[in-house]
């Protein structure tokens, strides 16, 4: 009997501790928190995902019945909070709660202090080929401006989804070798984007921007993803064959290309440079070919 006792306390022992484990696993969160989740529709400059030190802008404005209030730069229910990604979370300098109002959300990445949401005017870096440091993200990651809204989000949906889309345009140039080409390509190639306005005239309430009018035209150094291919974010807008449009730099040699490109929001676009004669050569034979696709 005193052995039945034993099997008896001791289940009951597990059955307690599996109880606390579930009670533990449930309060892990407080509801009344506000929680963020964050991911990208295609890959960012950085990569696929958000990496740790990542900082993100939040917006949030509230309902009354079925009308939200309007995004403005300040008096919103949540007025740009800055989130840090860290250990897979997104935390800020302060907890985050609730209104007892749904509410709609915005996310910018990377963080900004607009002094305005509706025509706030964001400067592509120039040199996207600098590297990244402990104060300041690399010129290409810095360029990539993203944007994510979820709508009429409550407590009772959980954590916030914001899903973000690139708002600028994405350029490659790849540089290959044709049958005629003799030896290797040089170690050292640089590629630079000319005549492209590299100011944008952004709308944070629509996840909207253009090319502003205004804007001076610059040199926009081209991040070097590997020995042979080059890219860099861009303005979306239209550049005509006439001006020139790519410089490659080999061998102490500048080879200036002209071609037309009509850059659009949140896609690819990719410039196959075929090289038939080393740069050594008086002449260098070049063919270009250019393709759209969806930033992957």
């Amino acid at each position: 009997m005193s052995i039945m006792k034993n099997y008896i306390s001791i289940a009951a022992l597990l059955l307690l501790a599996v109880g606390c484990g579930k009670e533990n696993d449930f309060t892990q969160y407080n509801p009344d928190e506000i929680r963020v989740e964050a991911s990208v529709n295609h890959s960012r400059a950085a990569g696929t995902s958000f990496e740790t030190g990542d900082k993100m802008g939040l917006y949030a404005v509230e309902y009354n019945g079925d009308e939200v209030a309007s995004l403005q730069v300040a008096g919103n229910f949540i007025n740009n909070e800055a989130l840090t990604y860290k250990s897979s979370a997104w935390v800020g300098d302060r907890t985050l709660y609730w209104s007892e109002n749904p509410c709609d959300f915005y996310g910018i990445y990377p963080y900004q202090e607009p002094a305005t949401v509706r025509e706030y005017l964001f400067d592509l870096p120039t040199n996207q080929n600098s590297p990244e440091t402990d104060d300041a993200l690399s010129g290409y990651e810095a360029a990539d401006l993203l944007w994510a809204k979820a709508t009429k989000v409550s407590r009772e949906d959980g954590a916030v989804q914001l899903q973000f889309k690139h708002m600028m345009s994405r350029v490659v140039v790849k540089i290959e070798r044709g049958e005629k080409y003799e030896g290797e390509l040089p170690e050292e190639i640089a590629v630079h984007l000319y005549n492209t306005v590299t100011t944008a005239e952004v709308d944070f309430t629509h996840g909207s921007l253009q090319r502003y009018a205004h804007g001076e035209k610059n040199t926009i150094t081209m991040k070097q993803l590997s020995g042979d291919t080059f890219a860099a974010i861009v303005v979306p807008q239209n550049i005509e064959r006439r001006t020139p449009l790519v410089e490659i730099t080999m061998e102490g040699i500048a080879y200036l290309l002209n071609y037309s490109m009509s850059f659009r929001p949140g896609y690819q676009h990719t410039i196959t440079v075929t090289l038939n004669s080393s740069p050594e050569q008086e002449k260098i034979e070049i063919q270009i070919d250019g393709e759209v696709t969806d930033w992957e």
